[in-house]
Protein backbone atom coordinates (compact mmCIF):
# COMPACT_ATOMS: atom_id res chain seq x y z
CA UNK A 1 0.00 0.00 0.00
CA UNK A 2 1.32 3.43 -0.98
CA UNK A 3 2.00 5.96 1.76
CA UNK A 4 0.17 9.16 0.78
CA UNK A 5 1.70 11.39 3.47
CA UNK A 6 4.70 12.48 1.33
CA UNK A 7 2.38 13.21 -1.60
CA UNK A 8 -0.01 15.15 0.61
CA UNK A 9 2.87 17.14 2.08
CA UNK A 10 4.19 17.94 -1.41
CA UNK A 11 0.73 19.01 -2.60
CA UNK A 12 0.31 21.28 0.43
CA UNK A 13 3.73 22.86 -0.09
CA UNK A 14 3.04 23.50 -3.78
CA UNK A 15 -0.33 25.05 -2.95
CA UNK A 16 1.31 27.28 -0.34
CA UNK A 17 4.05 28.40 -2.72
CA UNK A 18 1.58 29.03 -5.53
CA UNK A 19 -0.35 31.31 -3.22
CA UNK A 20 2.66 33.53 -2.44
CA UNK A 21 2.24 35.84 -5.41
CA UNK A 22 1.53 39.40 -4.42
CA UNK A 23 -1.87 40.62 -5.46
CA UNK A 24 -1.74 44.03 -7.14
CA UNK A 25 -3.32 46.86 -5.23
CA UNK A 26 -6.50 48.53 -6.50
CA UNK A 27 -5.89 51.25 -9.09
CA UNK A 28 -7.43 53.93 -6.86
CA UNK A 29 -4.71 53.15 -4.31
CA UNK A 30 -1.86 53.89 -6.67
CA UNK A 31 -3.44 56.87 -8.38
CA UNK A 32 -4.58 58.66 -5.23
CA UNK A 33 -3.01 62.13 -5.15
CA UNK A 34 -2.84 62.00 -1.37
CA UNK A 35 -1.32 58.54 -1.09
CA UNK A 36 -3.21 55.50 0.11
CA UNK A 37 -3.68 53.77 3.41
CA UNK A 38 -6.28 51.57 5.02
CA UNK A 39 -4.31 51.58 8.27
CA UNK A 40 -5.28 53.69 11.28
CA UNK A 41 -2.64 55.87 12.93
CA UNK A 42 -0.52 56.64 9.87
CA UNK A 43 1.77 59.63 10.47
CA UNK A 44 2.43 60.49 6.81
CA UNK A 45 0.94 63.20 4.66
CA UNK A 46 1.81 64.06 1.08
CA UNK A 47 3.45 67.46 0.84
CA UNK A 48 4.98 67.16 4.33
CA UNK A 49 8.57 66.47 5.29
CA UNK A 50 9.29 62.82 6.02
CA UNK A 51 10.34 62.21 9.63
CA UNK A 52 14.13 61.91 9.86
CA UNK A 53 15.82 58.77 11.16
CA UNK A 54 19.10 56.88 11.31
CA UNK A 55 19.29 53.13 10.74
CA UNK A 56 22.14 50.68 10.42
CA UNK A 57 22.78 49.22 6.98
CA UNK A 58 23.82 45.72 6.00
CA UNK A 59 27.49 46.76 5.90
CA UNK A 60 27.27 48.30 9.40
CA UNK A 61 27.17 51.97 8.36
CA UNK A 62 24.52 54.29 9.74
CA UNK A 63 22.22 55.85 7.15
CA UNK A 64 20.49 59.11 8.07
CA UNK A 65 17.52 59.99 5.88
CA UNK A 66 18.25 63.73 5.93
CA UNK A 67 21.75 63.06 4.55
CA UNK A 68 20.14 61.65 1.40
CA UNK A 69 18.65 65.07 0.53
CA UNK A 70 19.50 65.96 -3.03
CA UNK A 71 18.27 62.52 -4.10
CA UNK A 72 14.76 61.22 -4.47
CA UNK A 73 14.12 58.32 -2.09
CA UNK A 74 11.97 55.21 -2.32
CA UNK A 75 11.48 53.55 1.06
CA UNK A 76 10.08 50.03 1.10
CA UNK A 77 9.07 48.70 4.51
CA UNK A 78 8.82 44.91 4.52
CA UNK A 79 8.18 42.26 7.16
CA UNK A 80 11.41 40.27 6.90
CA UNK A 81 13.55 37.88 4.88
CA UNK A 82 11.31 34.96 5.87
CA UNK A 83 8.17 36.45 4.25
CA UNK A 84 7.58 35.04 0.74
CA UNK A 85 5.38 38.03 -0.15
CA UNK A 86 8.19 40.42 0.80
CA UNK A 87 10.74 38.46 -1.23
CA UNK A 88 8.41 38.44 -4.24
CA UNK A 89 7.71 42.16 -3.92
CA UNK A 90 11.37 43.16 -3.69
CA UNK A 91 12.19 40.87 -6.62
CA UNK A 92 9.44 42.54 -8.66
CA UNK A 93 10.52 46.08 -7.75
CA UNK A 94 14.19 45.30 -8.46
CA UNK A 95 13.28 45.05 -12.15
CA UNK A 96 12.78 48.82 -11.93
CA UNK A 97 16.02 49.65 -10.13
CA UNK A 98 17.83 50.90 -13.27
CA UNK A 99 14.85 53.18 -14.06
CA UNK A 100 14.67 54.39 -10.45
CA UNK A 101 18.40 55.11 -10.38
CA UNK A 102 18.10 56.99 -13.69
CA UNK A 103 15.40 59.15 -12.06
CA UNK A 104 17.75 59.87 -9.13
CA UNK A 105 16.19 57.56 -6.53
CA UNK A 106 17.99 56.03 -3.58
CA UNK A 107 16.18 52.82 -2.63
CA UNK A 108 15.94 51.89 1.05
CA UNK A 109 14.58 48.45 2.01
CA UNK A 110 13.67 48.63 5.71
CA UNK A 111 12.72 45.69 7.92
CA UNK A 112 13.03 44.44 11.50
CA UNK A 113 15.66 41.95 10.28
CA UNK A 114 19.05 41.84 11.97
CA UNK A 115 22.26 41.70 9.90
CA UNK A 116 21.87 37.96 9.26
CA UNK A 117 18.30 38.40 8.03
CA UNK A 118 19.25 41.36 5.83
CA UNK A 119 22.05 39.29 4.30
CA UNK A 120 19.63 36.44 3.58
CA UNK A 121 17.35 38.87 1.75
CA UNK A 122 20.26 40.49 -0.09
CA UNK A 123 21.42 37.06 -1.28
CA UNK A 124 18.04 36.57 -2.98
CA UNK A 125 18.22 39.78 -5.00
CA UNK A 126 19.84 40.19 -8.42
CA UNK A 127 20.36 43.92 -7.94
CA UNK A 128 21.47 45.74 -4.83
CA UNK A 129 19.12 47.43 -2.44
CA UNK A 130 20.29 49.42 0.54
CA UNK A 131 19.00 47.19 3.35
CA UNK A 132 18.39 48.89 6.69
CA UNK A 133 17.56 47.29 10.03
CA UNK A 134 14.68 48.72 12.08
CA UNK A 135 15.05 45.90 14.60
CA UNK A 136 13.32 47.81 17.42
CA UNK A 137 10.63 49.20 15.06
CA UNK A 138 11.46 52.77 16.09
CA UNK A 139 11.20 54.09 12.53
CA UNK A 140 8.12 51.96 11.91
CA UNK A 141 6.55 53.68 14.93
CA UNK A 142 7.79 57.10 13.81
CA UNK A 143 5.88 56.63 10.55
CA UNK A 144 2.84 55.05 12.24
CA UNK A 145 2.98 51.81 10.26
CA UNK A 146 3.39 49.17 12.96
CA UNK A 147 1.10 46.19 12.34
CA UNK A 148 1.69 44.42 15.64
CA UNK A 149 4.39 44.00 18.27
CA UNK A 150 6.93 42.62 15.78
CA UNK A 151 6.07 43.74 12.24
CA UNK A 152 5.46 46.79 10.08
CA UNK A 153 2.62 47.05 7.60
CA UNK A 154 3.90 46.68 4.02
CA UNK A 155 4.62 50.21 2.83
CA UNK A 156 6.18 52.17 -0.02
CA UNK A 157 6.98 55.86 0.38
CA UNK A 158 8.31 58.18 -2.34
CA UNK A 159 10.20 61.31 -1.29
CA UNK A 160 11.45 64.09 -3.51
CA UNK A 161 15.02 65.44 -3.37
CA UNK A 162 14.05 67.73 -0.45
CA UNK A 163 12.67 64.88 1.68
CA UNK A 164 9.03 65.78 1.04
CA UNK A 165 6.51 62.93 0.84
CA UNK A 166 5.24 62.73 -2.75
CA UNK A 167 3.24 59.49 -2.54
CA UNK A 168 2.79 56.52 -0.23
CA UNK A 169 1.08 53.19 0.02
CA UNK A 170 0.53 51.57 3.42
CA UNK A 171 -1.67 48.50 3.37
CA UNK A 172 -3.31 46.29 5.93
CA UNK A 173 -3.10 43.18 3.71
CA UNK A 174 0.44 41.78 3.78
CA UNK A 175 -0.26 39.86 0.57
CA UNK A 176 -1.11 42.98 -1.43
CA UNK A 177 1.54 45.49 -2.55
CA UNK A 178 2.05 47.82 -5.49
CA UNK A 179 3.68 46.04 -8.42
CA UNK A 180 6.59 47.39 -10.46
CA UNK A 181 4.12 48.31 -13.22
CA UNK A 182 1.95 50.20 -10.74
CA UNK A 183 4.98 52.00 -9.30
CA UNK A 184 5.95 53.00 -12.85
CA UNK A 185 2.49 54.59 -13.28
CA UNK A 186 2.92 56.52 -10.04
CA UNK A 187 6.35 57.80 -11.10
CA UNK A 188 5.03 58.83 -14.52
CA UNK A 189 2.14 60.70 -12.89
CA UNK A 190 4.50 62.47 -10.46
CA UNK A 191 6.76 63.54 -13.33
CA UNK A 192 3.88 65.30 -15.09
Amino acid sequence: MMNIKPHLLLACMLALLAGCDNAPVPDQAIMAETGFTNVAGLKLKTGSAAPDFSLQSLNGDWVKLSELRGNNVLMIFYRGHWCPFCVGHLQDIQTMLPELEKRGYQILAISPDDATGMQKMADRMDRPYQFLSDIDLNVTDLYGIRKDEELPHPAMILLDHQGIVQWFYVGEDYQQRPSADQLQKVLDRLDN
